[in-house]
C-alpha cells in the first residue's frame, strides 16, 4: 500500500509499507516517486521481505517497523540488513511525522556513506534492556521504597528529568500523598497532599488518564501550590496513573523534561513501565502490611513479643562487634486489674491502647516499642547505658502517673507503672537474660512500693 506524507519544504513525499504476510509475494515496482520502505517485522520475518522491500524502492532507505519488539525479535534484525528500525509500543500505524523523520534521516546518512541500522538496534536493545531489568527487578522486590526507587532510577536513564515524584492514593480521605519524591524539590514534599482531581496529578488519578503537559503555567489543570511552597519552577509534566487489578493505586510525575518537550513516545515508554510496576508496588505494599500483621499487637499497634526478641538479637550482635551499650526497659502497669474489675474489659482495652500512645510519645525514633503480654511493656533503647535508660524511664513513669485514664467513657481513672531496667553488657549478654534481668529489677518494685524504677543488679 502506498503511504503519502507531506514534507517540511511543502513537496509531497511517499513511502510504500510492507505489512507481512503480504511482502513476501510482492512483485517489483518502479519506486522512483517515493522515498523509502517500510517492512512490517516481527518473528517470521525473513531477509527476503526486505530483498522485495529494496526492489520496490531500489536506491531508498528501507526499514523495518517493530511492536513492542522483545529480545528474540531483536537479536534478528542485524540479520535482515534494514536501513533504520521504527520502534512502535503500541500496535497501529506509525505516526506520519516520525516516518517521515527516519526516512529523511536515513537518505541523508546513506549519502554519507554510513548505516544507521546499528545505531538504531543499539538504541533500541538498550531500551529493551532497561524495560526488562526494571520488571524483573520490581517484582523481586518486597519493598515498596525500593521498588520507587529502582521504577524511577531506570525511567529517567529513558527520559531525562530534573525531578520526579510518586504520589499514593488515600482511599480514605481521598487525596494523594508523596510517597517518594526525587529532585529540586524532593525533600520539601513529604507533608503535603493533593486533593483527588486538584493539580495535573490529582486529574489523573481522578480519571485514571496520563498526561503530557508542555506549558504547566498555561495548563489549567496545573496548581502552582506547591512550588509556591517549595520554590520549584514547574514547566512541563508527563504523568500516568498507576493502576493495579483494575483501580488507581496511585500517580507517577515526570518534571521538567531536559533539553526538549515530552512527546507521545515518552508517554508510551512510561505506560509500558508503570502497569507492569504498579501490580509489583502493590505487591509490595500488600507483603508489607501481612509482614507488619505478624509482628505488631492488634491493641496497641506496638511490636510484639516475637519481634521484640528478634529486634533484640540482631541489636545485641551490633552491639558486641562495635563495642556499645544497649538498655531495655521492662513495666508493667499497677493497678490495671482494678480497671477491668471495676470498668470491664473493653476498659481494659482502652487503657492499655492509651498506654501504648502515651510510650511512644516518651520514647526516641531509634528505640523499638513491645507489649511483651498483658499489661506488660518493653521499651529497648539502642546505643544507651543503664544512666540514660533511667532518664527516659522517669518520664515515661511520670506521664503515665499524671494521665487521665478513658476520658472518652467519661471517666478519669488512674493507674501507675513500675519499672526495670537491664543494659548490655553490664547485667546480660543475651536477649533472654536482659529480658529476664529488668524483669527481675521490675518485681522488686512491685514487691516495695510500686510506682518507681529499680536497675538489675
Amino acid at each position: 500500500m502506498r503511504r503519502r506524507l507531506r514534507g517540511t519544504s511543502g513537496g509531497k513525499l511517499e513511502y510504500e509499507f510492507f505489512p507481512l504476510p503480504a511482502a513476501r509475494s510482492r512483485p517489483d515496482l518502479d519506486g522512483a516517486d517515493f522515498a523509502g520502505a517500510l517492512v512490517e517485522t516481527g518473528k517470521d520475518t525473513r531477509a527476503r521481505v526486505v530483498q522485495t522491500a529494496r526492489r520496490a524502492v531500489p536506491g531508498k532507505p528501507v526499514g523495518g517497523l517493530v511492536v513492542a519488539p522483545d529480545a528474540a525479535t531483536l537479536g534478528r534484525l542485524p540479520r535482515l540488513g534494514l536501513d533504520f528500525v521504527l520502534e512502535l509500543w503500541r500496535p497501529g500505524d506509525p505516526a506520519p511525522p516520525a516516518v517521515l523523520a527516519h526516512l529523511q534521516g536515513a537518505r541523508r546518512r546513506r549519502a554519507g556513506g554510513t548505516e544507521t541500522v546499528g545505531v538504531a538496534l543499539k538504541t533500541t536493545a538498550q531500551r529493551l534492556a532497561i524495560l526488562t531489568d526494571v520488571v524483573k527487578t520490581a517484582n523481586s522486590i518486597l519493598e515498596p521504597a525500593k521498588v520507587v526507587e529502582v521504577v524511577m532510577e531506570r525511567i529517567r536513564q529513558l527520559i531525562p528529568s530534573e525531578a520526579w515524584s510518586l504520589l499514593m492514593v488515600d482511599e480514605k480521605k481521598r487525596e494523594l500523598v508523596f510517597e517518594s519524591a526525587l529532585g529540586a524539590k524532593g525533600s520539601d514534599l513529604a507533608s503535603h497532599r493533593l486533593k483527588m482531581g486538584e493539580g495535573v496529578a490529582g486529574w489523573v488519578a481522578d480519571t485514571g488518564k496520563p498526561a503530557i503537559v508542555n506549558d504547566a503555567a498555561n495548563d489549567p489543570r496545573f496548581t502552582a501550590r506547591l512550588d509556591t511552597r517549595t520554590r520549584f519552577a514547574t514547566r512541563s509534566i508527563l504523568c500516568a496513573p498507576l493502576v493495579s487489578r483494575g483501580r488507581t493505586i496511585g500517580v507517577l510525575e515526570i518534571i521538567n523534561k531536559r533539553d526538549g518537550r515530552f512527546t507521545r513516545a515518552d508517554l508510551d515508554l512510561m505506560l509500558t513501565l508503570v502497569e507492569p510496576c504498579a501490580i509489583a508496588l502493590e505487591n509490595a505494599i500488600l507483603f508489607q502490611r501481612t509482614e507488619q500483621l505478624t509482628i505488631t499487637d492488634d491493641l496497641t499497634k506496638l511490636f510484639n513479643s516475637r519481634y521484640l526478641n528478634l529486634y533484640l538479637g540482631r541489636e545485641i550482635k551490633r552491639c558486641k562487634r562495635h563495642g556499645i551499650p544497649l538498655s531495655i526497659i521492662f513495666l508493667d502497669l499497677d493497678g490495671f486489674k482494678g480497671i477491668n474489675d471495676q470498668y470491664g474489659h473493653l476498659a481494659g482495652s482502652g487503657t492499655l491502647t492509651e498506654v501504648g500512645g502515651i510510650l511512644a510519645e516518651g520514647v526516641r525514633e531509634s528505640d523499638i516499642l513491645a507489649r511483651y503480654g498483658g499489661d506488660e511493656f518493653v521499651a529497648v533503647l539502642p546505643e544507651t547505658p543503664a544512666s540514660g535508660a533511667i532518664v527516659i524511664a522517669e518520664r515515661l513513669r511520670r506521664s503515665i502517673e499524671e494521665n487521665r485514664f478513658l476520658q472518652p467513657m467519661g471517666l478519669a481513672a488512674r493507674i501507675s507503672a513500675s519499672f526495670g531496667i537491664a543494659s548490655y553488657p553490664d547485667h546480660a549478654l543475651t536477649p533472654e537474660a536482659l529480658i529476664q534481668k529488668a524483669d527481675q529489677a521490675m518485681y522488686r518494685v512491685k514487691e516495695r512500693e510500686k510506682n518507681g524504677i529499680e536497675v538489675a543488679i
